[in-house]
């Protein structure tokens, strides 16, 4: 996690200066010693510096009590924030710097994911210091490292230079993944517990078509859709969150069926007259029947004539599936819908 380059923490920029100053002299050392590239290694050297002060120096409390992990969260959905892109980016001059400094893409590339391995790691074994645990974080960061050594490599062959792994390198890579990637394993396996992933984002392309074409059949055409988020609340709960001017709705993803809606319509004239018990219920089954087609509206909905949200008609009907709970005012419109 990098959020804390977001929230003023006073020292961090100081702690990253004297890292970067420190690394930055033992880069410069080992370069003169083995003939290194200077300034690759150097910046190589700033670069992890950054790494660790923008993913362990403390932010406070707010990390959980215990340590944990979580994981679930997929590649697409921590793209679309604000805080994997920058993970992604974090680690791009990692990966870049290192096959510039040491020429050996195959290594680097099994370092990097030690890398981000044991960072994350660390934040879960250490709540107290405000970090996480996240499997999306890993992801990005890894992801990030590796296109950093695709750069560098093609840094390479434009320069005539090799890439292909020779036998030695494979074995010092091997030499990592036992030195690192074991421990990293076992510890998540048998300290960290697992929780499963949460959190928001932008968007999708594909889920804004879908919220603006429902958007339409719920407050009728022209309607206005301020702000479109996808959701995961947990294993099995991924949703959209769709926000008009005044109301909104949720759907499931990535089925598109409805879940629940706040203070939408359908696209129906309204009578002059306050509607009718048998108007609104006629209303509230034509509803289910366009949003649930595969449920028969014919059973008998319990009613609650002002049981609603702000005293409306309430019709409750219950389906092997579930509850659907539909709220319709006196114009004859369904404002309120629910599924338990």
């Amino acid at each position: 996690m990098i959020s804390a380059i977001l929230n003023n923490n006073a020292g961090l920029i100081p702690v990253f200066l004297v890292l970067a100053l420190l690394i930055g002299a033992a880069a410069w050392s080992l370069a003169r010693r083995r003939g290194l590239p200077r300034w690759p290694t150097v910046l190589l050297g700033a670069a992890l510096a950054g790494e660790l002060t923008a993913t362990l120096f403390p932010t406070g409390p707010g990390g959980g009590p215990d340590p944990s992990c979580t994981w679930g969260a997929d590649l697409s959905f921590t793209l679309h924030a604000t805080q994997g892109q920058l993970n992604l980016l974090m680690y791009v001059p990692i990966g870049l710097l290192a096959v510039l400094a040491f020429g050996r893409p195959a290594l680097v590339a099994v370092s990097v994911l030690a890398l981000t391995g044991v960072t994350e790691t660390v934040q879960g074994l250490l709540p107290w210091i405000g970090r996480a645990c996240d499997s999306g974080d890993l992801a990005a960061n890894a992801l990030g490292g590796l296109l950093g050594v695709l750069l560098g490599c093609l840094a390479r062959l434009a320069q005539r230079r090799r890439v292909r792994p020779a036998g030695r390198e494979l074995m010092a890579g091997g030499a990592v993944v036992a030195a690192l990637g074991v421990p990293v394993l076992l510890v998540q396996s048998l300290v960290l517990e697992p929780t499963a992933a949460t959190g928001a984002s932008g968007a999708t392309r594909a889920q804004r078509e879908l919220a603006n074409h429902d958007a339409e059949l719920l407050w009728g055409s022209g309607a206005r859709v301020v702000a479109v988020q996808h959701e995961i609340g947990g294993p099995g709960v991924d949703r959209v969150v769709v926000t008009g001017e005044r109301q909104s709705f949720t759907l499931d993803w990535p089925s598109g069926q409805l879940v629940s809606l706040d203070g939408g319509f359908l696209p129906v004239e309204p009578d002059p007259a306050p509607a009718t018990e048998q108007q609104a219920r006629d209303t509230a089954d034509r509803f289910l029947a366009q949003w649930y087609p595969g449920h028969t509206t014919t059973a008998e909905p319990r009613y609650a004539p002002n049981g609603g949200q702000g005293g409306r008609r309430r019709f409750t009907y219950t389906f092997d599936t579930g509850t659907f709970h539909l709220d319709v005012d006196r114009t004859d419109r369904v404002v309120e819908f629910r599924r338990d």
